[in-house]
């Protein structure tokens, strides 16, 4: 759900243009979302109670502000509490913390095997066992845990109790969404202006929300059956999706010889729905910190590049997500190596690109980002195309060891490309249509502007009068001083210039808010850079943890 970027928000409508008015801020906002789509078709997906929270918070930012940082201060509690213990005790203190009062029960009957045993019946029984282990071992930090929770539940409740009770409780559905609350944090500016938008007419929002549901709904949908129906009949791609995503997990540290089974899939032939997928890890304690991107709920350790066997048959469950999008286009040799993927991937972004998935998004971005060498045209080829990617993914390569080499006199694409023309004859053709391309892009967003943005009425042209009008100077009018007042600067009374010290009282006001202003942010850098309460000691590998497919993996759908 991250772009990246990310997370991006809730005015859920304003992405259909043929849904809106083309008034004011409600079209303006439409334009803003535009820009964050893939983080408010993520939102559009969820049911309408959660939608209806969303909105009602979205009216008060400065409490998802004070919420966000209470967060960052009691998960910096909780890792310290932890950091130190070996990584397969903190995966499995993780989950046990996602489950709903599984901790304060562990805690309260900590003196009875008996009653921790039946508390444990809510976790999948594979990790019964390994959790009961850990209430033996660990029951003085689980005590501590259970105590920083209570805290932050109590500050929480503190933080709401002035606003009005829709307000709290849509803060507190929202609290144990905490996918959702990181959002919303992502960019303030946009929450706030949903916000006021939905404040002023809430019901022509929840409307268009409605309306907005069942049209991502559908089109994801469709997306899906898509991209499964191009992968499962084309065993080329589907050897290279394999081969790349072998190579992700190798990077990420999955091991899929630790992992036999699944949540999802572990008889190998029903489909079995994975209760403890619903439950995420506690806004306050975060997610795992040795997570390479935000993921706030476990998945199998196959939803990243969303395919798996099953009786060696290929089986393709969703498109991939956007971390795993997002790490094979910024690694160019996987177009190189992988290049009837790539060709894969960039044709289904020109047959979804306005879908706000993981797939069109990212590949958005990197042709955005490659715009002045890659043209449309030349994307768009598809008998070529796998060859042009595997090019371009050699340009890219040569192009980054080349900046590698030469740090102080790093190239742009388009400088790289004007130096070595030669070599990328193909890459040079494509140049120039994108040239072109852009510059017929920009005529027509002049011809078009928003909808929200004014017209700029013509010029008339200046006209000159025939002949100017002469006017006569008056004579200037010589003062002389009186005879019997010196004329010494320093002898003459002084004003006091109210007006200057004024804005000198200002201006000292406004560089000593300044100067604090730049002392925080420095602080905060410092801070930012250190662990969140002490130093980490990165947990040493003692153990593999008992197989249970869903630790190692994260992302969001």
């Amino acid at each position: 759900m991250r772009s990246t970027s990310p997370f991006r928000f809730i005015a859920l409508i304003f992405l259909i243009p043929l849904m809106l008015q083309a008034q004011g801020d409600k079209a303006l906002l439409r334009e803003l979302a535009e820009d964050n789509k893939k983080s408010v078709e993520a939102l559009a997906l969820y049911p309408s109670d959660i939608r209806l929270a969303i909105l009602e918070a979205a009216q008060y930012p400065e409490v998802l502000i004070k919420m966000n940082d209470a967060r960052q201060k009691t998960a910096g509690a909780f890792r310290a509490l932890i950091e130190d213990e070996p990584r397969p005790a903190q995966e499995m203190i993780y989950e046990v913390v996602r489950y709903p009062g599984l901790l304060s029960r562990i805690v309260e009957n900590q003196d009875s095997p008996a009653a921790v045993r039946e508390a444990l019946q809510q976790i999948p029984e594979e990790q019964r066992e390994a959790a009961y282990d850990l209430t033996r071992q660990y029951m003085p930090t689980l005590s501590k845990i259970d105590a920083l929770d209570r805290t932050s539940r109590m500050a929480f409740e503190d933080l709401i109790s002035p606003y009005p009770a829709n307000a709290q409780n849509a803060f507190r559905r929202l609290v144990d969404l905490p996918e959702v609350l990181d959002i919303l944090n992502e960019d303030l500016r946009f929450t706030i202006l949903v916000g006021d938008v939905y404040r002023s007419d809430p019901a022509w929002v929840i409307q268009k929300t409605d309306s907005l549901n069942l049209a991502v709904a559908r089109s994801h949908a469709e997306e899906q059956k898509a991209w499964k129906a191009e992968i499962e009949n084309d065993p080329q791609a589907q050897s290279e999706l394999e081969a790349a995503s072998k190579e992700y997990a190798a990077e990420f540290g999955y091991d899929t010889e630790d992992y036999p089974g699944d949540d999802l899939y572990a008889d190998g032939n029903e489909y079995r729905p994975a209760y403890s997928v619903d439950y995420y890890y506690p806004w306050w304690f975060g997610y795992p910190w040795w997570y390479p991107y935000p993921c706030w709920r476990p998945y199998p350790w196959w939803y990243q590049w969303g395919f798996y066997h099953r009786h060696n048959h290929f089986v393709v469950m969703y498109i991939p997500s956007w971390h795993f999008v997002d790490w094979y286009f910024n690694h160019p040799h996987h177009h190189r190596r992988y290049n009837h993927l790539s060709a894969h991937f960039v044709d289904h972004y020109y047959g979804h690109r306005r879908s706000g998935t993981s797939i069109s998004v990212r590949v958005g971005e990197w042709r955005e980002q490659n715009r002045t060498v890659l043209s449309d045209e030349w994307l768009r080829d598809k008998t070529r195309l796998p060859e042009r990617m595997k090019d371009y993914g050699r340009f890219e390569e040569e192009r980054q060891a080349y900046n590698a080499r030469h740090p102080k006199e790093t190239l742009s694409r388009e400088r790289f490309l004007e130096k070595n023309k030669r070599q990328y004859p193909e890459l040079e053709r494509s140049s120039v249509m994108a040239k072109a391309e852009v510059k017929r892009d920009r005529e027509a967003q002049q011809k078009n502007p928003s909808d929200w943005a004014p017209r700029k009425e013509p010029v008339a042209p200046k006209t000159e009068p025939a002949q100017k009008p002469k006017t006569e100077r008056p004579p200037r009018i010589q003062q002389s001083a009186p005879k019997d007042t010196p004329m010494r600067p320093d002898a003459q009374p002084v004003r006091p210039n109210t007006e200057r010290e004024k804005t000198n009282s200002v201006d000292k006001a406004k560089d000593y808010h300044r100067q604090k202003w730049e002392e925080t942010k420095r602080t905060e850098t410092q801070r930012d850079r250190q662990p969140a309460t002490t130093p980490q000691k990165q947990p040493q590998k003692t153990e593999k943890p008992k197989p249970d497919s869903r630790k190692k993996s994260g992302g969001n759908r």
